[in-house]
């Protein structure tokens, strides 16, 4: 885990069968990357990007290393895990289109970091 990575690390509880308290540790997911990026630099609607802010897709693809030749991997590699983390995001708000979920006129920027939180809890090895 790089520092970054670990900086950005949220404490997750895990309930054991033997003790009655919560034991913590410290995990990342991609999506709480993600999340961490959107905080970090704005997220916008109707735009892959403005200015420093992003929308959710290109939020995803940046933490994926699309398009950076810096980020270790193929690019095939990486267009497939941004492709599985959008399709999981899909799976978990019941639409085909995330760009349009996230662009609804009505969308806040508290309901994409709630979905990127759940799917960091229901998609744990992404």
């Amino acid at each position: 885990m790089t520092r970054d990575q670990s900086e950005s690390a949220t404490n997750r509880s895990v309930h054991t069968s033997f003790d009655a308290q919560p034991a913590t540790f410290p995990t990342s997911t991609i999506y709480d990357e993600v999340a961490s990026l959107l905080r970090d630099r704005g997220w916008v609607k109707g735009a892959p990007k403005r200015g420093q802010a992003l929308c959710l897709v290109a939020a995803i693809d940046a933490v994926v290393g699309v398009g950076s030749a810096v980020q270790p991997g193929s690019e095939g590699s990486k267009l497939a895990r941004a492709g599985r983390v959008g399709s999981h995001l899909r799976d978990l708000v019941n639409v085909g289109n995330l760009s349009a979920w996230s662009d609804d006129r009505s969308r806040t920027l508290d309901e994409v970091l709630e979905l990127l939180t759940h799917a960091a809890l229901a998609f744990p090895d992404d």
